[in-house]
């Protein structure tokens, strides 16, 4: 379950000089304040959409929303919004999202270049995960490795998502039969992403 919605931080409030309340009728006893509303998940602030404010009087504590406000206290709730910026912090999920897609990146690169030196030095254990003629996922599990070619036990299960090669890598789901791959046709599959992941 995902939670999420929209809260509001306080920004600044002033006291008015002139303006009168319209409950009580007294001069310089309203407090204006103004906030900034943000988009929040699972309360982690997204970033801000949005200014809105109040005005309270101290004297009968009246208090009115932006579109209650007689013209006078708007206009300088409009004035001090213009003044006001959004806490940082309130850009903190951004930031923190921001950052997950880089490190997803960076991650992925490394993955990548992992991948490449395991194709071209392969190892007897290796398991390599690729797609199948029938459109789905398998494994392969290397048993010799010779000068320019090397020899594989394919897995006797295949599984319809990537994510589930783990559900059956396990050494009984190898048989006896096995059969030779060059280094080259190794590395042409990897390179057409035939095969996407190798497990050392």
């Amino acid at each position: 379950m995902i939670i999420y919605g929209w809260k509001a931080a306080h920004l600044r409030s002033t006291q008015s000089k002139t303006a009168v309340c319209p409950s009580c009728k007294t001069q310089g006893s309203t407090i204006i304040s103004v906030f900034s509303r943000h988009v929040h998940i699972f309360w982690i602030p997204l970033f801000p959409y949005g200014k809105t404010g109040t005005s309270q009087c101290q004297h009968c504590q009246h208090t009115m929303k932006v579109k209650q406000m007689p013209e006078e206290i708007k206009r300088e709730y409009k004035n001090l919004k213009m003044d006001v910026k959004p806490h940082i912090w309130q850009f903190s999920g951004l930031v923190l999202i921001s950052f997950l897609i880089a490190w997803g990146i960076y991650s992925s690169k490394e993955n990548d270049k992992k991948n490449l030196e395991y194709i071209g030095a392969p190892k007897v254990g290796d398991i390599y995960e690729y797609k199948t003629e029938s459109g789905y996922y398998s494994s392969l599990k290397v048993v010799n490795v010779s000068t320019d070619s090397i020899r594989v036990v394919p897995n006797e299960y295949e599984i319809e998502k990537k994510t589930g090669i783990y559900k059956i890598d396990k050494p009984e789901n190898y048989g006896e039969f096995s059969y030779g791959l060059s280094k080259q046709e190794l590395i042409e599959m990897f390179t057409s992403e035939e095969i996407y992941e190798v497990n050392r």
